[in-house]
Formats: structure tokens, C-alpha cells, sequence
């Protein structure tokens, strides 16, 4: 089991944001980091110090074990994501861009595109990282004459989404925003977004309508910039972040708890998870006085070892306990979770920077609407009647991947389907039918023919800047039909 990576070591299939499949950045090999040099040794030695088999099977175990333990799984639900926020800046900053700068994709995903878990083929992506512990930070966007849709989703360290600058929200003029930390006050006569958390990762997404949309929809995309401010002058000299060493959980699981606790240090939380973290400090989890493992009693240490490992495979295992409707999971509570630890830490896992619903809407189908999984061995219709298509402002998508949640090749080229697909035909009575199977369809279904792998697949619909009534949890995204 490996600590999940920016470059996507994947530790399962998830929950709710795979559904949920935002397409943001986390990767696809399968390295995983570890920490280094002594401090790793150090924590390597504890573990075979202190912890004999019996220990680590709980058989037997005191009851201060099994405290630590049960406030261990807690502690690693909580930091979970703060972790892979941390881990996913410090890789983007070495290979994408500066801190407080934004870095620009200018051509749509394919299957070549490893970059981001499950993204989508009909947004070009532009993201920045953010440090807010120096000033505030102004972000320019451009006019919009031809309304084109886009936003620019703004995470806190913790992943919640606290802001959506959109073309709605500008009402597509030109215009600036300050964005600033939890603790800067200053008077400014643009808009002002205060952030929860000193870092901050700005995630853009611009419409792309077709492939000879690309370049224009790129040339917009880089007339959104960053200024960095300090008393409203530009900072000097911003450099890359160095990597943040994350533990791989086979051979450091103490590790985790101190670079847990380093994290929230340099990013607090809000005032009301104090009472959680007071209980976490009973066994050292302390970002005042910092993670000691070797001042810790070994029972409280044989307790944490135990509860990283099975924490991990509680976030994995919670994929299945989202309720369904005709086979689709819909993500109508994502984006910011207040208290709900495990969800915001399933999200993490699996769709690291997962929308709010208000602004891009997330339904997931591994099963067809019998409950049978979806595979290229059969073929499927997804009927859409003329009253269920989605209701968008912006536009809507249905995005074909594989068992790994990275697009698929085939012959077509075509990796999405949706509002925007050039040719697509509908029925006379304003219905729709897409075509969903491996080898292409007879007569001239093809051009609502969606590509599918031999094997296992699963289906993304996003919904962008969905309409009200799409918000009510009324709307049931119709069942995958299996034709053969």
C-alpha cells in the first residue's frame, strides 16, 4: 500500500468523487514518496522497536492502544487531505509553475494526458498555487464577449471550495479580485475574497467548443494572470517550494502523523475542529509542540501503527456505501464539508478538487440500471427523453474512461459526448440517444456513438453551471441500457 502521489498512485477505485471524477490534477504512475535521510531511519527503528506481532494484529492489545488506535483512524481521516494538498503543490511547483503563478494547458485532454485522475475533454485547465502569508494576491480576468463559460475554482488547504469566480459571476467584463489570507486586512476598491488558509490553489476551467475551438479557447485562458502584492507592490523573487516528503505507509506509517501535524502548523483549521484536535494532542499529534514519535508511551505508539493502514482502506472501501439512482452515483454535497471528515478525505482520494455542485455537477455510473458493471463486451444506450437532458447554463458532458479513470484511445478520437459535440443528432420528438459500446454502430448512429474500451469502463456526466432544477435532488440521470 502507497501513499497516493500527485503523479496518481491510485489505491483503489473511490466514492463519491470519482463519481465525482472532477478531472483536476493528481496523476497516473505509480511511484509513491517516502521520507528521507534520518528522520525516516529514525521512525523506521521505532516501528521494529516497539511493535511485535501481537501488537500489530490488536490481539490483546491495552486499552491505551486501542485509544491511540481509534484516535489514530480519526487523526488520519482529518489530515488526509491536507496531506495530498500539500504533496500535489509541492510536485506542481517543481514541474508546472512558480508559486503565485498560473500554469496553462493549451489543448484538451487525450489518452496521452496523465496529468490529472478522470479529467474532462471539453475544458482546457490552467491552475496556480498560492501564498498568501506575504500579501494578498490580485487575479485579473479578462472580458468575455461571447460568454464564454468558465471559472476559476478557488481551494483552501483542506480542499474545500470557498469561491467561484465565474463568468457569471463577472458577468463577463473584465474586472480584478483580491484574494487574501485569513489574517490581511487592507482596503481595496476591487473585490475582496478572504481565504481560510494562507495556501491556496486556484483550479481554471475554460469551455472548449470543438477542436477548432482549441486555440482560440487557449488564447483567453492566458489573459487571466496573478499579480503577487505587498502593500499593493509586487513581490520580488517568489521561488518553487521545495517537495514535501510524504510517507510510503509500508515501511513509515509514524510519518504520516508528523508530517500531519507540520501541515496543519503551516495551515491552521477553523476554530471549530479545535475540540477534535484537542484530542489528538493526547498522543502527540501537537502542532504547538510538533510530532515526537520517541517521547511516545509504545502502546500509544502500536496504536497509531495500526491505524494508518486501516484508515487508508477505510477511504477505499468507502466508495461503496454511496447510494445510487438508476446505477449513477450524483455528487450533490461535494466541494465543502464542514465536518464530514471521511467524505472530504474520499474526495481527496479519489477527485482531488472536486466542484460544488452550483458550478459543475457530478454524476458517476460504473453499472449499468440493472446493477450489471459496464463493460465494452456489451453494447448500451443512454436514453435521454426531451425533459431529462441536462439543464445547464453552460454546457454538459458524458465522459467514457477505463478501470485506471484515464480516458481511453480509439479510432474516433472522441473521448467525451454531450451539447457541444459537433453533429450529434437528436430523435424527432427532441429525445437523445448515445451509443455506448466498443466496436462503431451501424448506419448514422456514429455521431452519437460514444467509444468504449474491450473491458471494464466507467461513465462521467458533469453538468457545467447546471440550472437551479438540477439542484434539488429531483433529477435522476436516466439508467445505462444494455442493448446486447
Amino acid at each position: 500500500m502507497h501513499w497516493r502521489t500527485w503523479k496518481c498512485t491510485r489505491l483503489g477505485k473511490g466514492l463519491l468523487a470519482a463519481v465525482l471524477a472532477c478531472g483536476t490534477v493528481s496523476g497516473g504512475s505509480q511511484s509513491a514518496y517516502a521520507v528521507s535521510g534520518a528522520e525516516g531511519r529514525g521512525l523506521e527503528s521505532m516501528v521494529e522497536q516497539f511493535h511485535p506481532p501481537q501488537t500489530l494484529t490488536g490481539k490483546g492489545a491495552s486499552e491505551l492502544e486501542q485509544l491511540a488506535y481509534s484516535l489514530g483512524v480519526q487523526a488520519y481521516l482529518y489530515g488526509y487531505p491536507l496531506l495530498v494538498m500539500e504533496q500535489t503543490e509541492a510536485e506542481m511547483l517543481k514541474s508546472r509553475a512558480p508559486i503565485n503563478r498560473f500554469y496553462y494547458s493549451d489543448t484538451l485532454a487525450s489518452p496521452a494526458y496523465r496529468d490529472i485522475v478522470t479529467p474532462n475533454s471539453s475544458t482546457l485547465y490552467f491552475s496556480a498555487w498560492l501564498d498568501l502569508s506575504k500579501g494578498p494576491v490580485m487575479l485579473n480576468v479578462p472580458a468575455n464577449p461571447s460568454g464564454r463559460y468558465y471559472t476559476v475554482q478557488m481551494l483552501d488547504a483542506y480542499t474545500n471550495t470557498f469561491h467561484n469566480v465565474s463568468n457569471r459571476s463577472m458577468k463577463n467584463k473584465r474586472g480584478r479580485v483580491e484574494i487574501a489570507g485569513p489574517s490581511w486586512y487592507w482596503k481595496t476598491a476591487h473585490p475582496k475574497i478572504v481565504a481560510p488558509t494562507n495556501t491556496v490553489w486556484l483550479l481554471g476551467r475554460v469551455e472548449v467548443d470543438g477542436k477548432q475551438d482549441e486555440g482560440r479557447a487557449a488564447s483567453f485562458e492566458k489573459q487571466f494572470t496573478l499579480k503577487p502584492l505587498h502593500g499593493h507592490k509586487e513581490l520580488q523573487g517568489m521561488k518553487k517550494l521545495s517537495a514535501v516528503p510524504v510517507p510510503d505507509l509500508t515501511k513509515q506509517p509514524l510519518a504520516f502523523y508528523q508530517a500531519m501535524t507540520d501541515a496543519i502548523k503551516r495551515n491552521p483549521p477553523p476554530p471549530g475542529d479545535q475540540v477534535l484536535l484537542d484530542q489528538f494532542k493526547l498522543f502527540g499529534i501537537d502542532p504547538a509542540q510538533g510530532f515526537d514519535a520517541k517521547a511516545l508511551n509504545p502502546a500509544v505508539v502500536a496504536g497509531l501503527v495500526r491505524a494508518a493502514p486501516e484508515a487508508q482502506r477505510i477511504i477505499e472501501a468507502a466508495g461503496s456505501w454511496v447510494p445510487k439512482a438508476n446505477g449513477w452515483a450524483v455528487g450533490y454535497g461535494i466541494g465543502t464539508y464542514g465536518d464530514r471528515f471521511l467524505e472530504r478525505a474520499v474526495v481527496a482520494y479519489s477527485g482531488l478538487g472536486a466542484n460544488v455542485p452550483s458550478e459543475e455537477l457530478y454524476a458517476r455510473a460504473d453499472a449499468d440500471g440493472s446493477g450489471m458493471p459496464l463493460t465494452g463486451k456489451h453494447n448500451y444506450v443512454l436514453h435521454f427523453g426531451k425533459e431529462q437532458l441536462p439543464a445547464a447554463t453552460g454546457f454538459w458532458s458524458l465522459t467514457m474512461y477505463g478501470p485506471d479513470m484515464f480516458l481511453v484511445p480509439n479510432s474516433l478520437q472522441r473521448y467525451a459526448i454531450g451539447d457541444l459535440t459537433e453533429g450529434m443528432k437528436y430523435n424527432a420528438d427532441g429525445s437523445l440517444d448515445i451509443y455506448i459500446r466498443h466496436a462503431p454502430p451501424e448506419g448514422n448512429m456514429s455521431s452519437n456513438w460514444l467509444p468504449a474500451p474491450e473491458g471494464g469502463f466507467h461513465l462521467v456526466l458533469r453538468v457545467f453551471a447546471p440550472k437551479p432544477e438540477m439542484l434539488d435532488k429531483r433529477y435522476a440521470v436516466p439508467p445505462v441500457q444494455r442493448q446486447s
